[in-house]
């Protein structure tokens, strides 16, 4: 008999939803806002918390500290991003960002930590991950890598990951170097199940702690906007898919964000779905279809209807 590697990160919470902060900035009162958001977080049991410095320019980190300063440091899980310096004043070339420049030097690497703690105000990342490494990948899976190594070892940070919405690539990474957590956007979800090419079986055979971002493909899945998946016009297919995904879930009277949530969560090696919400509203209702309560004969349909590319986990055909 086998068993599973022990994961390498673990959250202070069940498996289900984390708090993103790449919403946090748009709002009118953003500071407000994201004290609510995570007094509602807290409360609903969250205790996994993601942001980085490229959301707004290092805005969020600096909403985020405050709010997350107000409970005790000891009892949740905070993680932020490397590979992306915030702009201090410097020029802009053409066709660059304004708020941030690309760097993965460990020179750029302790520089970004340091900022964001100081941004945060904690005295270390529960895990650090090395942020869309696209272009990167050799100077990222190296001399990035080297140092979130030492600042590991120096209590800086707790763990090594990365974030990315390349399966392919991540599925490199975590061949190539050892790393701690990994978190994949749009890769794994109702319409697009590329993570478990080899990400999936990677992470499940090396004990690699798992988050998946985007589910909902930003209100593609539940009818908020259609007009984009993966940053491009969304195809047809994928349009219809959705629609037909959506009229069996109605007619079980189950909302297709439940569906989308919890097909995700299924997979046990999916540690935690992290959902980057604008508000408390947004958050409860996510929060209200991760725990809804779904017949197993609409995931036999569902299973048998060819409209997801993947199977249907047997914990939800047969739970």
């Amino acid at each position: 008999m086998t068993t599973e590697p022990t994961k390498r990160v673990t959250f202070p919470q069940a498996r289900g939803l984390a708090l993103g902060a790449t919403s946090l900035i748009h709002h009118a009162d953003p500071q407000a806002n994201s004290d609510d958001l995570v007094d509602a977080a807290w409360d609903a049991g969250i205790r996994y918390f993601d942001t980085a410095p490229m959301y707004g320019g290092g805005a969020s980190e600096k909403l985020f500290g405050p709010s997350l300063t107000r409970y005790p440091r000891e009892e949740y899980v905070l993680s932020s991003k490397v590979g992306r310096l915030v702009r201090d004043g410097e020029p802009v070339l053409e066709h660059e960002d304004a708020l941030w420049r690309y760097d993965f030097s460990a020179d750029g690497i302790r520089r970004s930590v340091d900022a964001s703690l100081a941004r945060l105000g904690v005295d270390r990342l529960d895990i650090a991950y090395i942020h869309d490494p696209d272009r990167f990948y050799d100077q990222a899976s190296t001399e990035s890598y080297a140092a979130l190594q030492e600042l590991r070892s120096e209590g800086v940070i707790g763990a090594i990951g990365v974030g990315i919405t390349q399966a392919p690539m991540l599925a490199r990474f975590l061949r190539e170097i050892e790393l701690d957590a990994a978190l994949l956007a749009g890769r794994f979800s109702l319409v697009d199940s590329e993570a478990l090419d080899e990400v999936i079986p990677l992470a499940r055979e090396q004990g690699v702690t798992l988050s998946i971002a985007s589910t909902l493909h930003a209100g593609l899945v539940d009818g908020k906007d259609s007009g984009h998946f993966h940053y491009q016009p969304t195809p047809p297919a994928i349009v219809e898919r959705v629609a037909a995904i959506h009229a069996l879930s109605e007619r079980y009277g189950v909302p297709i964000g439940a569906v989308a949530i919890q097909y995700v969560l299924g997979y046990p090696e999916v540690d935690m779905i992290l959902t980057g919400v604008a508000d408390r509203g947004q958050l409860n209702q996510n929060l209200s279809w991760a725990s809804w309560e779904i017949p197993a004969e609409l995931w036999a349909e569902l299973d048998a209807s060819g409209l997801v590319s993947a199977p249907i986990p047997t914990t939800l055909l047969h739970p």
